[in-house]
């Protein structure tokens, strides 16, 4: 079967999961791929519909890569959803090339003038002269904790490198397993890799995504040293695991790697943010490097086709306003960004605090910097090393990435 008709295919079981060919007409719809959200974006919709007086409602997808294909096809068929959620970076920058996409600079002076929030947000989702989206979530990527774990294993928040790993030796001899990281998805074997770039060599982090640097350069080859020398450690909890967020609130690893807007998933789960678990920024290996942290700023994005429609914009601003971000905040335990409304939560707040605080350097998730045509393929080899993570398997994994890396930079 041709990839075309494939992804026409995928298409159409897309629509008729989603339910968009059956769908009331006045309805406005967000669609996503993020069904883990699915009542919290309701809750939203809910209060826009009281708001605005138009029916505003969710439809979740399936996984990302399949809703990935969903999009793409519905670009080529000339149906796209009037709204819906992506990515940044590349499949962003990919997305809007197509012509398929609405420009929302209107919708954006008035977001800026009223306050709400700040140009530099706005930049964050600047392709060219024009912006083509607005954030469903502005997440920093940091290191949530079980605090009763910290407490028996005699362990504070990490301020430096050694602080990290002596933390990780307390825990290991406590009895607690000290990192959590799973392959659950298909899309997180980058987490650890991404993070252990940014705290040992950063400038290399950027260069792998200009092509700049090898995957089998000498700063990577140092990040999987570091990373299987953990893993021989016995720091990491089991890959297999396919329910990450409900095993971090089982006690199963004392720390986890994950954006912020996970924090809702895990009170969910069972533990009270600040009270069971609490968060703090990764420190560098190398003191002199400046603080940093992964920010994902997800977009929702209006169709051309939707952003003529004066109730889905409207729909949009409500999302955006400081209702629909308190809404969103009490439903999801996520930030929209917007500056006027409440903190979803006081870990988020604290970070925000330590951020201010710290001077920290916003970095673009490894996911988002990637070329769009490799995440899947690279993915799979990060989680192919999680899976057996030895040097010899590392050493064939930077060799397959770079093999694929240098095929695609040649070509640009």
């Amino acid at each position: 079967m041709s990839r075309k008709l494939r992804l026409t295919g995928l298409a159409a079981a897309g629509a008729m999961m989603l339910g968009i060919g059956a769908a009331v007409a006045d309805d406005v719809q967000i669609v996503h791929d993020k069904g883990f959200w699915s009542e919290a974006l309701q809750k939203v919709a809910d209060a826009a519909t009281e708001a605005t007086g138009n029916k505003f409602v969710e439809a979740a997808y399936a996984n990302p890569e399949q809703y990935k294909a969903f999009i793409q096809s519905s670009v080529a068929s000339g149906d796209m959803p009037d709204m819906f959620t992506w990515w940044t970076g590349g499949v962003y920058e990919e997305l809007i090339a197509s012509g398929a996409v609405g420009e929302l600079d209107g919708v954006w002076e008035d977001l800026i003038a009223s306050g709400d929030f700040s140009e530099s947000t706005r930049d964050f989702y600047k392709v060219g002269d024009h912006i083509y989206g607005v954030p469903l979530h502005l997440s920093r990527w940091i290191a949530l904790y079980n605090k009763a774990q910290f407490a028996e294993a005699g362990v504070e928040e990490p301020k430096t490198w050694d602080d990290l790993i002596a933390a990780a030796d307390k825990l290991k001899a406590a009895g607690f397993t000290p990192f959590h990281a799973t392959t659950q998805d298909g899309w997180r074997g980058f987490i650890w890799f991404q993070e252990i770039m940014i705290r040992t060599d950063p400038d290399a982090y950027n260069g792998l995504h200009t092509g700049e640097v090898a995957y089998d350069s000498d700063a990577v080859r140092k990040a999987f040293e570091i990373w299987v020398d953990w893993y021989e450690k016995g720091y990491f909890t089991d890959p297999r695991s396919n329910e990450e967020i409900e095993d971090f609130a089982r006690g199963n690893g004392a720390i986890y790697l994950i954006g912020d807007w996970a924090i809702g998933a895990v009170e969910a789960a069972g533990m009270k943010a600040g009270d069971d678990f609490g968060a703090f920024i990764m420190p560098n290996m190398d003191p002199n490097l400046p603080s940093s942290v992964i920010v994902e700023g997800g977009p929702i994005m209006l169709s051309k086709a939707g952003v003529e429609k004066p109730e889905v914009v409207e729909a949009l601003k409500y999302f955006l306003s400081v209702d629909g971000a308190n809404v969103w905040a009490d439903a999801s335990g996520n930030s929209l960004g917007n500056n006027n409304a409440n903190p979803p939560n006081v870990l988020v707040a604290k970070i925000g605090e330590d951020v201010a605080s710290m001077g920290t350097l916003a970095l673009q998730r490894w996911w988002e910097s990637v070329p769009a045509d490799l995440q899947g393929e690279i993915v799979a080899e990060f989680a192919r090393f999680m899976l057996d993570p030895t040097m010899d398997t590392a050493e064939t994994v930077m060799a397959n990435i770079q093999e694929l890396n240098g095929e695609y930079w040649a070509d640009q």
